[in-house]
């Protein structure tokens, strides 16, 4: 039997933060809503949006259930996620049309640490059969032909775990030796530095090895676990900006949760920007079982000829 999957834009607000991937919950209503109603469990939703001026796709979520808002808001346990949708119904206190939550299994959904790009190549794959017309740029087309929900056959869905499996597991990913233009350092993202430890974890200690990468454990889901030659366990915990308290209080979760788990010692590293200038002072009497490093790029100057050998 043919299942509904779906192709869904969105637009990144901090006011209204849905799609709301860290609990892999989405609402929307009236029209939009009845047509969330029609997914069923297992069926495919993929959400894109456009980052700086190009189209990417950046999450998608197997469908677990699908259920009215007002259901899900006196729910005595759905109720606690924090998808603005079930909030609003709270305050407002009345049903909204057609408005309803969709929730993805965490296990088998997947948030893309590296967005994969939404281009032609990638389009023309799909079923979407979207024109690309001169005088219009590639991601105008896109962006025109995608800008209300789509329907995806079956086969467009498993084109597209196929093509994110390939950017998951490195492929195309950016060498650590070669020459970055300034785009493709703004798209060195927190995948890239991941598969860059796993590829070099002596930069921590000797005889470390990778034994857990994208982990749940009961606070979270842990980015990478080394083990060293003694079975003691190290918890690397990757931010791409400026960290304080929040950083520090989620590892030092981990760190308590992995070491109740395994019985053995644990410690931890935050891979990060910096430190937030007020609490500098303070980062640097941390105890000796959580340690901080920064990330930084190497700038490199060549003839434009070496550049396209």
């Amino acid at each position: 039997m043919r299942k509904m999957n779906l192709l869904i834009p969105y637009v990144p607000l901090f006011s209204h933060p849905d799609p709301l991937f860290e609990e892999f919950t989405y609402g929307d209503g009236k029209t939009r809503g009845k047509k969330l109603r029609k997914l069923t469990e297992g069926s495919h939703v993929f959400f894109h949006t456009k980052l700086r001026g190009k189209k990417y796709i950046t999450a998608y979520y197997v469908v677990h259930q699908v259920l009215p808002t007002a259901v899900v808001a006196k729910h005595p346990y759905l109720s606690k996620f924090a998808n603005p949708h079930i909030g609003r119904h709270k305050r407002e206190k009345e049903e909204l049309e057609n408005d309803t939550i969709l929730f993805g299994y965490p296990i088998a959904s997947g948030i893309l640490r590296r967005p994969l790009p939404f281009t032609r190549q990638l389009a023309e794959k799909l079923s979407l059969n979207i024109k690309f017309t001169k005088g219009r740029s590639e991601t105008q087309c896109i962006g025109s032909a995608t800008r209300n929900w789509r329907e995806l056959e079956n086969e467009d869905v498993d084109v597209l775990l196929r093509e994110i499996e390939c950017l998951e597991n490195g492929s195309g990913e950016l060498g650590t030796e070669e020459l970055l233009s300034a785009e493709e350092v703004a798209e060195f993202l927190e995948r890239d530095i991941e598969n860059y430890i796993v590829r070099n974890p002596s930069l921590f200690g000797n005889n470390l090895k990778l034994v857990r990468r994208q982990e749940r454990v009961p606070g979270g889901r842990t980015d990478l676990v080394l083990q060293d030659a003694k079975g003691n366990l190290l918890v690397i915990e990757l931010k791409l900006n400026l960290i304080g308290h929040r950083a520090l209080d989620q590892i030092g979760r981990y760190i308590e949760e992995v070491r109740k788990e395994t019985g053995k010692d644990v410690s931890g590293v935050i891979i990060c920007k910096g430190v937030m200038p007020a609490f500098q002072e303070e980062f640097k009497k941390l105890k000796r079982d959580i340690r901080i490093f920064c990330y930084g790029w190497q700038l490199k100057i060549q003839p434009w000829e070496e550049v396209f050998e």
